[in-house]
């Protein structure tokens, strides 16, 4: 039946706010998918944000364990889980990164070129905190400071 003066239209549904629009794409390489830059950007550039469902580590299947992000929100003492969504979660490792992690935000640490990859250190930390075998990986950076096994928590090199 069509709308009439007298036959109101139906109330759409509420939508959530529009995703904040980020400088930055996914496309496939040969290793999977990666986060690249829209154009050349200058350091200090916010290129994209972790966004996803927070839960308790024993709540992450064995599969999510590989790409879940553990963060201490501002403010807090106890460590979150965050199981990522957006294309943060394509944003790769590199022993020499571009870009840094945040308040959930990849923040750019130096400048990068139009369709530069980006990426940053997964594991940023002290050696004595927990680490989960399931996050064990062989990195393939290529970086003269490549840590060859990613196996644990290391201190960044100043």
């Amino acid at each position: 039946m069509a709308a009439t003066a007298t036959t109101p239209l139906a109330t759409p549904p509420s939508l959530p706010p529009p995703r904040k629009t980020y400088p930055s794409h996914v496309r496939a390489v040969s290793y999977g998918k990666a986060l690249f830059a829209d154009a050349d950007l200058p350091a200090g550039t916010v290129v994209e944000r972790f966004e996803g469902e927070v839960v308790e580590y024993d709540q992450v299947s064995e599969k999510d364990k590989t790409y879940v992000l553990n963060f201490l929100p501002p403010g807090e003492t106890e460590w979150k889980w965050l199981l990522p969504t957006s294309d943060a979660r394509f944003a790769n490792h590199s022993c020499d990164p571009n870009a840094k992690l945040t308040n959930l935000q990849i923040i750019l640490t130096r400048p990068v070129k139009k369709d530069e990859e980006i990426t940053f250190l997964y594991n940023p930390g002290d050696d004595t905190d927990y680490w989960d075998p399931a996050w064990n990986f062989k990195c393939c950076c290529g970086s003269t400071d490549c840590q060859g096994d990613i196996d644990r928590y290391r201190k960044p090199k100043a």
